[in-house]
């Protein structure tokens, strides 16, 4: 008996779910030469409830189709006139725009070659003649269940995506721009060399220059502890809760112990931070900073010929103990001298196998680097091409650099 004489109308087989009315509403296309066979998957597809069907009798025409508008699904015969399925299945995964529609092979031929033949040439799947109508009804609703998660996936992908690139960007606009930095060398008399990039989209490391008035500036660098989005969140947080306390600019003891505390009460449990913050009065020449965990300053004084030397960070990580009193460390800030500072990621990689640069490594480097007759732009950018020259690329870290030299310009009133 003729399998369309045996239809009987029933309830789609489907059970309902969230997807339900993307499943029945998908556009699937029936290519076949055989009107008998279009017919009848037409019949077994509107009896499980599905609405937009369309039918093609070649290739080429399923072709012209597919240009005007992309389906869902393709249940593909192999062996028609003018264009088979394999060539149709060769130029829909040869075109970006259909390499990942899914497309059901339907054939009587089920030999291991031929079954090769076909999956290698872009199918997704195979029903063998004759046709089982759920088996036929079973692979198509697997298929288009997939295709609307990897939509679904592909948007959520998406939407992160420009999230964090958002969020990338709101990290980066903390950081001064190069014409803010010509404005604090006007301003300040400060020579300040800057280099900030996350180990992925965004990071866990901040650092900042906070003008107090016209002869004191405060800056500062933080690193809080993971990666990706948990530890850029921290960020904000920090660079939030610093600009609703300007008045704590000037005594960075005070600003730590506050901060601590605050930071004790809203982070995670485990997290902390690492942050250095420095005030500077220009006037006085004098550089004064306290210290929570980071890595130690690099200084060199006013006479450029000597080395830089490594400045105490000892301190309480920020966050670890809801009470921790900080101490504030000065000294002189003469004309050339230098300071710089950066995150942990600078020193923790590999000169040669198992041996670390270190923070003496660095010290060394950086005392090298800078007795050449180079910009402090250029000097930081030769430090960031040697740290990825050894950076382990599966072990990449948030990294800042952050270079400030008192060039005693005339100050603009």
């Amino acid at each position: 008996m003729n399998d369309l004489n045996i239809i009987k109308k029933e309830k789609p087989e489907i059970p309902y779910s969230e997807d339900s009315d993307a499943i029945f509403n998908s556009k699937i296309l029936v290519v076949d030469d055989s009107a008998l066979i279009r017919e009848l998957f037409g019949a077994y597809l509107t009896q499980a409830g599905y609405t937009d069907i369309q039918y093609a009798e070649n290739g080429q025409h399923a072709l012209d189709i597919i240009d005007e508008n992309i389906p869902d699904l393709v249940i593909l015969d192999l062996e028609m006139p003018i264009m088979g399925g394999f060539e149709v299945c060769r130029i829909l995964k040869s075109n970006p725009e259909t390499k990942h529609l899914p497309i059901l092979i339907q054939s009587g031929r089920d030999t291991a070659s031929d079954l090769t033949k076909a999956f290698s040439h872009g199918a997704s799947d195979m029903v063998l003649k004759p046709i089982k109508r759920y088996e036929i009804l079973a692979r198509v609703k697997v298929h288009l269940e997939n295709r609307i998660l990897v939509s679904k996936l592909t948007d959520y992908h998406d939407r992160v995506a420009s999230e964090l690139e958002q969020a990338r960007q709101i990290q980066l606009d903390i950081c001064p721009s190069k014409h803010e930095l010509k404005n604090y060398l006007q301003a300040y008399g400060l020579d300040i060399g800057w280099h900030y990039e996350p180990s992925s989209e965004i990071g866990g490391d901040i650092g900042g220059i906070l003008p107090i008035d016209e002869t004191r500036i405060a800056f500062y660098i933080a690193d809080f502890s993971g990666h990706g989005v948990a530890a850029a969140l921290n960020t904000f947080r920090l660079q939030t809760w610093l600009t609703s306390a300007s008045e704590l600019y000037s005594s960075p003891d005070e600003l730590l112990t506050k901060l601590n505390s605050f930071l004790h009460n809203n982070l995670s449990s485990g997290s902390y931070a690492t942050m250095l913050f420095f005030c500077l009065d220009i006037e006085k020449q004098e550089l004064t900073y306290s210290a929570a965990g980071s890595q130690p300053p690099l200084l060199q004084g006013s006479d450029g010929s000597k080395e830089f030397e490594l400045l105490s960070s000892k301190g309480m990580p920020l966050g670890l103990r809801p009470h921790w009193d900080y101490e504030n460390i000065k000294f002189p800030f003469e004309k050339n001298t230098k300071i710089l500072i950066y995150s942990d990621a600078l020193v923790e990689v590999e000169v040669e196998e198992n041996t670390y640069l270190g923070e003496e490594g660095l010290r060394k480097e950086v005392s090298d680097l800078w007795h050449e007759e180079k910009s402090t732009e250029d000097k930081i950018s030769q430090l960031v091409a040697n740290f990825h020259q050894r950076m382990d690329p599966d072990n990449s870290d948030d990294l800042t650099i952050i270079c400030l030299e008192n060039v005693n310009e005339l100050r603009s009133s």
